[in-house]
């Protein structure tokens, strides 16, 4: 069983944990950073917030701590809005280790020109 952790539970965070669970041979962890999202889905199986009336698999289970999101993962599947990438990396920094395999899912672009 592979052991996935989802970091962003909007809307697109939440259908690829979706998708990635349907194998039935996955484990996912899906990280929201609001409370609220986590507690929706503990309760009703489903992110009310942003994909309502989508039921989530029992494989997929939510947190509010990166910690226990990433304990174990094998694969981290970068869902966060482009904008909170560099100070949720720098954050996990601690709990990454050298085996795990990246996936960005990540949308946006936030570029900063810098003139000298």
């Amino acid at each position: 069983m592979s052991r996935i952790a989802v970091i962003g539970a909007g809307a697109w965070g939440t259908a690829l944990a979706m998708v990635a669970s349907r194998r039935g041979d996955h484990q996912v962890r899906l990280w929201a950073f609001e409370k609220e999202i986590c507690e929706s889905i503990a309760r009703s199986r489903i992110n009310n917030v942003f994909l309502p009336e989508c039921p989530l698999p029992p494989s997929v289970s939510a947190t509010n701590d990166l910690r226990e999101a990433l304990a174990g993962a094998e694969i981290v599947v970068s869902v966060m809005p482009s904008h909170h990438c560099r100070r949720t990396f720098e954050h996990m920094a601690q709990w990454l280790l050298p085996h795990m395999l990246f996936v960005s899912a990540t949308k946006g672009m936030r570029m900063t020109l810098c003139c000298a």
